[in-house]
């Protein structure tokens, strides 16, 4: 029965006489009927629902019926919700990383299934890797393909100045996410959840660290939970234990660059000699970095007015994101020695793309002088 999982939880919100459950994942239960275009049973649940709770319902917005707690000095709420659109996100990521995405997923969506069966099945997902890496990105993909609103936790939110008010926060968050069909997302989760043996943290932190965990026992899975942090070395050791899945997320491979490469720039005219130049261009780059590089290349054609793309609007679209993003980084200051030296590294990577006539068009030298730079080194 495809609304299963929805009607379960408000049959034990209502024997547990719990309101706030019943009315969430009856908000739940509509916003699925509306996708389906089912709209006289959404409209009979809406009509229930409105009768029975003082708020009105004249949105379909997750948003606007999920009321985020706040913290008590600050009001500042303790999350932020996304309800992310199927098919929405831009995920690249090599396919052993996909195969243990899709099985968490996959977990995810049939989980009624593994249970009735008897079967105990962990929800938790721990990624971590180097900024920028898509995990954010990983986190979002996943909400969208099981049609779950993302609940991220607001690290400047919960984090409280007052003593014992994050331990408090953090029990609140939990109660509220027990009663919401959503999964929580822990990121930048070190920030939570430092070891308890650093002789730097104070006792009220390591106290956070166990509230933490003991928040995570108490849902006993009934709640999936994302965590992520780009600093692994920092987690306590008890916080790992605790996630069944543990995904490190690395920059993209060469095809995977090809790939965000053509999705970033797809509405353009640039030729597909000049995207397999960035691709090679770009190793080592993040898929952030990857998308702020395109963004500079596409904002340079609109400002520009350019009616075409060629080898050397692309040098010096890439010398101008190196400068603004690599301050104090002197590999990259526009200088012709500087570019050769560069684009002979990605010579040696793809001698039949980076011919000498191709960098001599992307440095705006001669041919003959190129030649001779490359042929005999630069200082």
């Amino acid at each position: 029965m495809e609304y299963l999982p929805e009607i379960l939880k408000i049959i034990e919100g209502g024997l547990q006489k719990d309101e706030d459950k019943v009315f969430n994942y009856g908000q739940m239960l509509i916003k699925k009927l509306d996708d389906e275009k089912d709209e006289r049973a959404a409209n009979q649940i809406r009509k229930i629902i409105s009768k029975n709770k003082s708020l009105k319902l004249k949105s379909k917005s997750m948003a606007d019926f999920l009321k985020i707690p706040v913290d008590i000095e600050s009001r500042m709420p303790l999350a932020e919700l996304t309800y992310v659109e199927p098919d929405s996100v831009l995920l690249s990521l090599n396919n052993a990383m996909m195969a243990n995405i899709n099985e968490y997923i996959n977990l995810m969506n049939n989980y009624e299934d593994f249970t009735d069966r008897g079967i105990k099945l962990n929800r938790t997902l721990l990624l971590f890797g180097p900024p920028g890496t898509g995990k954010t990105q990983t986190a979002k993909y996943i909400a969208s393909k099981t049609k779950l609103p993302l609940i991220t936790v607001r690290i400047d939110g919960i984090i409280s100045s007052y003593l014992g008010n994050t331990s408090k926060n953090i029990r609140a968050l939990f109660d509220f996410v027990q009663k919401t069909p959503c999964i929580l997302f822990l990121d930048e989760v070190d920030a939570l959840a430092k070891l308890r043996d650093d002789s730097n943290e104070l006792g009220e932190l390591k106290r956070v660290v166990n509230t933490l965990l003991q928040n995570i026992d108490s849902l006993e899975s009934k709640i999936p939970i994302i965590a992520a942090t780009n600093h692994e070395h920092l987690l306590d050791s008890a916080v790992w234990r605790r996630f069944e899945y543990k995904l490190k997320i690395e920059a993209p491979d060469k095809k995977q660059r090809e790939y965000l490469v053509k999705e970033y720039l797809k509405n353009l005219d640039v030729e597909e000699n000049l995207l397999k130049m960035l691709v090679v261009m770009t190793k080592g780059f993040s898929g952030a970095e990857l998308e702020v590089l395109a963004n500079v290349i596409k904002t340079s054609i609109i400002m520009e007015n350019k009616q075409s793309f060629g080898e050397k609007d692309l040098m010096d679209n890439y010398i101008k994101y190196q400068i603004r993003n690599n301050c104090g980084n002197g590999d990259f200051n526009g200088s012709d020695e500087k570019n050769i030296r560069f684009l002979k590294i990605c010579r040696g990577q793809d001698p039949q793309l980076f011919t000498l006539r191709n960098i001599a068009k992307m440095t705006g030298l001669s041919l003959g002088k190129v030649s001779k730079m490359v042929k005999e080194g630069v200082d």
